[in-house]
């Protein structure tokens, strides 16, 4: 945990271990953690960004900005995505601790692109990290740049975000915290 007061660190303290084997602590100022699903917010704000400078169409078809998304029953725009109610599904099976590489997000809709949605979008409400996925494909698109070169720029270097980067399970990442599941058997 680290506290600021006006720009300046006046107090820094991590707790518990970044690598529970090799008995590593956590140091606030050199630990990089996972953000998993905080990274939504990250995604988000990427959206709004681009909202602020493009002509963006948050209930247009998704199918305008990533043409290559199959059609579905019912259409699906990037405000449904972003709201969890598009009716793209979440993990199933064992896609939570996959380890496969998509070297583009397009090719990473892949994983779920040929399945049918699981309600008319906007009845329901159910989380989807694909969801998600999807609308950053979208945003990929309208910003003409590829998605982690975009959010980097405009969002994390506007930030001053310097120790925030995307994760590669291949890539050696220097004090990268180790990855533990606990009593998440429900995920695998």
């Amino acid at each position: 945990a680290t506290v600021y007061h006006k720009g300046e660190i006046i107090w820094s303290e991590g707790y518990g271990y970044a690598n529970l084997e090799h008995q590593v602590k956590v140091d606030p100022a050199k630990t990089k953690f996972r953000i998993g699903s905080v990274s939504k917010t990250f995604t988000a704000s990427a959206l709004g960004r681009l909202m602020d400078t493009k002509d963006v169409d948050l209930d247009a078809p998704i199918q305008d900005y990533v043409p290559s998304f199959p059609k579905k029953k019912y259409s699906i725009s990037l405000r449904q995505l972003g709201g969890h109610t598009a009716g793209i599904r979440h993990y199933k099976g064992g896609e939570f601790t996959s380890s496969k590489h998509y070297p583009t997000v397009i090719e990473g809709l892949d994983i779920f692109k040929e399945s049918p949605l699981l309600f008319e979008p906007s009845t329901k409400y159910q989380y989807s990290s694909y969801g998600w996925n999807l609308l950053s494909a979208g945003i990929e698109s309208i910003a003409g740049s590829p998605f982690l070169d975009y959010i980097s720029r405009e969002v994390f270097e506007e930030l001053d975000m310097k120790s925030t980067l995307a994760e590669f399970n291949d890539r050696i990442i220097p004090h990268r915290t180790a990855y533990y599941i606990s009593g998440r058997e429900d995920i695998l």
